[in-house]
């Protein structure tokens, strides 16, 4: 069969964390391997390309599957909707975060099937099935459409073995290979080692997700995917990297022995860093770069507040760490809605204090299909989920609008890195001169408070024109882009 898979778009105008970051589609492309021995597949990233339906008439897919988070869901639900509006016998697929947590969202005509869960085994079972006109609900692990009733199959379970799921099918998007960027790199490959986290974060949907499990590829998988890669830099995707001490340690001892040239950015936990402070070292010798560190909060009541499971001082030993082998932190921060102006001075200083290279601030979201979104359900100002960005705040701000946005700018605009600093980077190639336009006009958005009020505005507007166009539409979804 003819499949096609699509990474959603991106919202014009609006402030956000997909502008800071555009990576390869890396789920798709490990579902596109999971297909390819048996069908013809093909991926379009409308990001870079948003002629969906040139793509549709050209290829004609007998099958579309869209994947996505929170914040692409308007976007997702718009694909299936083109795509049946093309041609209504195209099977459409959702999968991914948030169609799992929350399939409710994709209960409409234009979505057939859900994915839940990991796709390796599933989608390519659903395609077969299709291809032979089988019985879809003998598939464990999807969720149908039938009479507008959504009706669960059995559950499937997540993958055992992690070194089966397949290298990605990377030269599927080779087209589109010179339109990613991590922030400050623009020749880069995401790599998955393993999923899940151990921990409950308040915040987070990862652990909910994976069914609070966490499973690792063999460092021996993970050699033989490095080994296919290409450019500068390879960036780790896993959750902590080091969440299993002794297999990180192993990988870089075969990195060395292999003789591989990369940089390489990963995000760890803190306290895994002060476990191992060798390892941090050892890494540092064969290419680390960039450690994104969720120190999330400065004040400890906070930080217990958000079941973090560390500490502040934990968090400042491992930024002395990092520092002490000259890799860079990109350091997370999430900032309170009931905050006020002393509490993001503060911020400000800390940040300063532990010299944060790379400082990501974000706003205390509550992600759908956890149990602090369910706590905080009836505070919600807007169900709009393309808000649900990071950078907007969802929940009341004891401040007025204008001032707390005012204050989320002056948080990057006073901690971006001194000139000497950029230069120092530069020399030593730890940020290519090619991406600095690109992270120059992200900061003047990032740092300029009528960015964060325009965005607001005009998903607030998009919302109300999405609303008036579902009036008397029984079949529409709410939530589907305009």
């Amino acid at each position: 069969m003819k499949v096609l898979l699509v990474q959603p778009g991106e919202s014009e105008g609006s402030v956000g964390f997909r502008k800071l970051a555009r990576p390869e589609p890396l789920a798709l492309e490990i579902l596109a391997a999971a297909l390819l021995d048996e069908h013809e597949v093909r991926i379009t990233d409308l990001r870079v390309d948003p002629d969906l339906q040139a793509t549709l008439r050209d290829f004609q897919p007998e099958v579309v599957g869209v994947t996505g988070y929170t914040v692409d869901v308007p976007d997702m639900l718009w694909v299936c909707r083109q795509v049946k509006e093309e041609s209504p016998e195209i099977t459409t697929v959702v999968g991914g975060y948030h169609a799992t947590l929350c399939p409710q969202d994709f209960n409409c005509a234009w979505v057939d099937v859900i994915v839940v869960g990991e796709g390796e085994e599933t989608l390519p079972e659903l395609v077969r099935t299709l291809e032979r006109g089988g019985d879809l609900h003998a598939i464990p692990g999807l969720i149908l459409r039938e009479d507008g009733i959504q009706i669960a199959t059995d559950p499937r379970p997540l993958l055992t073995d992690m070194d089966a799921s397949p290298i990605p099918a990377r030269e599927l998007t080779a087209a589109y290979r010179d339109q990613y960027h991590f922030q400050f790199w623009p020749s880069h490959a995401a790599m998955e080692t393993a999923r899940g986290c151990p921990y409950r974060c308040k915040f987070c949907s990862v652990w909910v997700f994976h069914r609070k499990r966490c499973r690792f590829k063999s460092p021996e998988r993970v050699l033989e995917e490095l080994r296919t890669l290409a450019g500068d830099i390879i960036c780790f995707v896993d959750d902590n990297f080091f969440q299993r001490l002794p297999r990180a340690e192993r990988i870089a001892d075969m990195i060395r022995s292999e003789g591989l040239k990369f940089k390489y950015w990963i995000q760890a936990r803190s306290d895994s860093i002060v476990r191992r402070p060798d390892l941090v070292e050892k890494w540092s010798a064969i290419g680390l770069s960039t450690v994104l560190v969720g120190f999330e909060k400065y004040r400890e009541d906070e930080l217990d507040d958000l079941d973090k499971q560390s500490s502040v001082r934990t968090n400042e030993e491992a930024a002395r760490i990092l520092q002490a082998n000259g890799v860079d932190i990109w350091g997370a921060f999430i900032v309170d809605p009931q905050w006020e102006r002393p509490d993001f001075d503060a911020l400000i200083e800390y940040v300063r204090r532990l010299k944060i290279s790379f400082p990501q601030f974000t706003v205390l979201t509550p992600l759908p299909g956890t149990d602090f979104f369910r706590e905080k359900l009836q505070e919600l100002t807007t169900r709009n989920y393309e808000l649900f960005d990071f950078l907007h705040s969802v929940l009341p701000t004891r401040l007025p609008v204008q001032e707390f946005y005012e204050n989320m700018a002056r948080l990057y605009a006073s901690t971006t890195m001194s000139l000497s600093d950029l230069k120092e980077r530069i020399r030593t190639g730890r940020i290519q001169v090619a991406s600095l336009r690109r992270v120059k006009d992200l900061l003047s958005e990032l740092t300029n408070p009528e960015s964060y009020l325009r965005g607001l505005r005009d998903l607030q507007q998009k919302a109300s024109e999405q609303l008036l166009n579902a009036v008397g539409q029984a079949s529409a979804c709410p939530t589907a882009r305009a």
